[in-house]
C-alpha cells in the first residue's frame, strides 16, 4: 500500500511540473550538452531514429513535438529545436542536442554552455516568431574635448502568428465585466412641420385721406 501510495504521488507531481512546463514563451536557464556518437542510430523515447544531421533535442519533461528556441548565452546564437527524447539526468544540465544543433551554436569544441530555452511552438509548429529590435545601449556624450559614440544593442522580441492551428494551447484572456448603467434616454430632435399661413393686415392707426380733403388742403 506504501509503494501505490508513494508512486501517486510521484505521478500528480511529475504531471503538475508538465503541466506548468506547457505555457507558451516559458523560459528556463541551465546547461546544454550534445549527444555522444554511439547514440545515433538508436530509437529515442518518441520511438524515432536519432539522426546527426536533423535539429532534434532531448528534455526531461517538455512533451514530445515541441519546438524550443535555444540560445547560447555565450555568443548569442540561436536555433529551433523539436524534442523528441527525454534527458539529460545529469545534474544541471537541461537539454541534449544533436551534432548539427551543437555547430550551429559551436558546443561542440566547448562541450557545454550555458543557455537560455524558451518555449516556441506545440505539436510541430512554431507559434512564436522572433525579431530583432534595436536600441541604444548609452546615451551619447557631446562635449568640446571628446565624443563619445553610442553603443548599439540587439534585443530579441517575438509576436504570435497570425494564423494558428493549435489554438488550444493559447492562454485567454478574462475580460473584465463592466456593470451596464441605466442610460439617459436619448431626446430625438424632431423637426417640426412649418404651416405656411396668410399674411393679416393690421389695421393702421392713422385714417387715409379722402380725395375731398385733398382737395381742400390744395385750396388753401
Amino acid at each position: 500500500m506504501a509503494k501505490v501510495f508513494y508512486c501517486s504521488i510521484l505521478v500528480f507531481f511529475v504531471s503538475i511540473s508538465i503541466c506548468l512546463s506547457q505555457d507558451l514563451g516559458d523560459e528556463r536557464y541551465g546547461i546544454a550538452s550534445f549527444y555522444s556518437g554511439k547514440f545515433y542510430g538508436r530509437q529515442t523515447a518518441s520511438k524515432e531514429k536519432l539522426n546527426k544531421t536533423k535539429l532534434t533535442a532531448a528534455h526531461r519533461t517538455y512533451p514530445f513535438n515541441t519546438l524550443v528556441e535555444v540560445t547560447n548565452l555565450n555568443n548569442r546564437k540561436s536555433i529551433i529545436v523539436r524534442i523528441n527524447d527525454r534527458g539529460p539526468y545529469k545534474r544541471g544540465r537541461i537539454i541534449d542536442l544533436t551534432d548539427a544543433g551543437a555547430k550551429k551554436l559551436r558546443l561542440n569544441k566547448i562541450g557545454l554552455a550555458k543557455v537560455k530555452v524558451k518555449i516556441v511552438g506545440f505539436e510541430g509548429e512554431q507559434m512564436l516568431i522572433p525579431y530583432q529590435h534595436l536600441s541604444l545601449a548609452t546615451n551619447p556624450k557631446f562635449s568640446r574635448k571628446y565624443y563619445q559614440k553610442t553603443r548599439l544593442k540587439y534585443r530579441k522580441k517575438y509576436r504570435l502568428k497570425r494564423n494558428i492551428k493549435h489554438k488550444k494551447y493559447l492562454k485567454k484572456r478574462k475580460r473584465k465585466k463592466i456593470k451596464n448603467k441605466k442610460k439617459a434616454p436619448i431626446k430625438k430632435n424632431v423637426r417640426k412641420k412649418i404651416v405656411p399661413t396668410k399674411k393679416i393686415l393690421k389695421p393702421s392707426l392713422t385714417p387715409k385721406k379722402s380725395e375731398n380733403d385733398r382737395k381742400t388742403s390744395k385750396k388753401k
